[in-house]
């Protein structure tokens, strides 16, 4: 039974996310899968000053966040983060990879990618190792000749890869991996009123409710379906909040924590929501056109802007803005319809049961390399 090691972080729930959809599939094919997280096992500091340190800055301080981000653009501060990565994290990951023993090694988050080449580039490592990049546009962490693979989640992100100068036959476009729920065709409901779906995550909650709010002044009558996930706060306070407003003519869901999203996003004519990387794939999946009226500057922006560029994506710049979208979408039928239209095309593109194959050729590749090296001494 060959065996997988992912590597990911909670540097927000995407990331672990995809490592868990990454193993659930790649057990169902007969691979053993472990996943762990190296900030973690390095030190509580490290924990703090990556993890904590991303949920700080992207909850409290979203514009210092998104300076710092392309800031790590620059050739110089690049080069100097990723020194820093290569001092802290590289013998914890070279640990975990002699405890676990992997065939092959996936990484689901960028501040890996180079420390797992340098690795690489020692010879202390010899496996093969993809890169899933879990956004829309790839970072300049994600760039490093030692990465065998890419898997990306459109052609767009290609695009972001191959102007970084990788090469256009180590990245396949077989989407960000997500639940097997989501993969599922869109089953239609049939329900007249037009439906939205809300959803914001735990760093969208203050928008949450200003979008709500406007959209009970919609004029015309709503179904909105609004997702506070783990946010129980949230969920009381919308309760209580709706218990005493005029919905006029709106019927309003709140749920929690739920992972019935795959059937509300089938109920659902629009998406309201951030942008992170897994909720966009899934919705893309769904056929499903997103209304982007915030997000977190930094990889979210990026996210919009290829989104919006795409027409799978509208932007609303305030909750006016929302409300008048909303207004289009439920006049202009044909406008849904082209959104959708869109969705489809990308989500025929991709490719999710190829994962499977690309790590059964990788791992079969390297295994006959080395048995080549092996012959020839």
């Amino acid at each position: 039974m060959a065996k997988v090691l992912i590597l990911s972080a909670s540097t927000g729930q995407g990331h672990n996310q995809v490592a868990k959809c990454l193993k659930e599939d790649l057990e169902a094919s007969g691979y053993s899968v472990s996943i762990a997280e190296p900030v973690k096992e390095e030190s509580k500091l490290m924990e703090k000053l990556v993890d904590d340190g991303y949920q700080l800055l992207a909850s409290r301080l979203p514009k210092m966040y998104g300076k710092l981000y392309k800031i790590t653009y620059h050739k110089y501060v690049n080069k100097g983060v990723v020194t820093f990565l290569n001092l802290t994290l590289s013998t914890t990951i070279y640990q975990l990879i002699q405890e676990h023993k992997p065939d092959l090694l996936i990484v689901t988050h960028p501040l890996f990618v180079n420390v797992v080449s340098l690795l690489k580039a020692d010879r202390k490592i010899n496996l093969p190792f993809i890169a899933i990049v879990t956004d829309y546009m790839a970072h300049l962490f994600y760039v490093n000749k030692y990465v065998d693979a890419y898997i990306v989640g459109s052609r767009y992100t290609k695009d972001t890869l191959t102007e970084k100068g990788v090469a256009e036959s180590k990245i396949y476009v077989y989407g960000i991996p997500i639940r097997k729920e989501f993969r599922q065709p869109r089953r239609e409901h049939k329900n007249d009123t037009f439906t939205i779906l809300l959803m914001g995550g735990g760093m969208g909650v203050p928008y949450m409710r200003k979008c709500l709010d406007k959209l009970l002044t919609n004029k015309h009558n709503l179904r909105i379906l609004v997702v506070c996930g783990n946010n129980q706060r949230l969920k009381t306070s919308l309760e209580n909040k709706l218990a005493d407003s005029i919905l006029n003519g709106k019927e309003v869901k709140i749920y929690g924590f739920t992972r019935n999203i795959p059937d509300l996003m089938d109920e659902s004519d629009v998406i309201v929501t951030k942008p992170g990387g897994l909720t966009v794939t899934e919705a893309i999946n769904k056929n499903i056109p997103i209304i982007i009226p915030f997000f977190i500057p930094g990889q979210e922006e990026e996210n919009t802007e290829i989104l919006v560029k795409a027409g799978l994506a509208v932007r609303a710049h305030n909750t006016t803005e929302l409300n008048l979208l909303i207004d289009r979408f439920v006049e202009n039928p044909k406008l849904l319809s082209d959104m959708r239209q869109k969705a489809a095309e990308l989500a025929r593109e991709l490719s999710p049961d190829s994962i499977l194959e690309l790590t059964e050729r990788l791992i079969y590749n390297y295994k006959i390399s080395r048995e080549k090296s092996m012959s020839s001494v």
